[in-house]
């Protein structure tokens, strides 16, 4: 494993750490609204600082862009580590275990290195650049499939701005029209 992927995943379980603590009491865990439908808990800023630190330790002068804090170095770096310290914190605030900690890694703007940490099924997503995609150390690889009809089809639509509802369901209804079995 790449060592800048060793820090990223060091990070991630660190995070994910922080984020079980809170889930075990959702009711005390203070949460703000940033916008329509967009929220941000302490848990959010918290794991989002444990990765930061765990990250600036090891390389102290790459560069930062965090959901929660922003950019901190910003053109001073070729490295660029981008965060997301709780994917789905909705589904974090009210219980749900469908989240996880994104956190990725370009070099001169170009994705070298990414992991998604998923805490509660302590499962964890690997890539890099020119090596593939690993599931908990195992290779996974895209579907041989190539039919709609074949597929599982999964979506998920935004939840801050819904100017584009009309668009998404007229997509998605085209990607529906797709998979349904025919009888010939």
């Amino acid at each position: 494993m790449h060592p800048m992927l060793n820090v990223a995943v060091k990070a991630a379980r660190r995070a994910g750490n922080v984020i079980q603590r809170a889930s075990l009491n959702l009711d005390a865990v203070r949460v703000e609204k940033k916008q329509f439908n967009d929220f941000v808990t302490e848990a959010d800023r918290s794991a989002e600082q444990t990765i930061i630190e765990a990250i600036l330790d090891a390389y102290p002068k790459h560069a930062i862009l965090a959901e929660e804090t922003g950019a901190q170095g910003i053109g001073t770096s070729e490295y660029e580590w981008i965060i997301d310290p709780i994917d789905g914190t909705t589904n974090f605030m009210h219980g749900h275990p469908q989240y996880a900690i994104s956190i990725a890694l370009a070099h001169k703007g170009q994705i070298q290195q990414a992991v998604v940490y998923d805490p509660n099924r302590n499962d964890l997503f690997t890539a890099s650049r020119g090596v593939g995609a690993f599931l908990n150390d195992r290779r996974i690889r895209v579907s041989k499939r190539f039919l709609m009809n074949e597929c599982l089809i999964a979506t998920g639509f935004p939840v801050t701005d819904q100017s584009y509802i009309d668009t998404y369901l007229s997509m998605l209804k085209d990607v529906l029209a797709k998979t349904v079995w025919r009888a010939s």
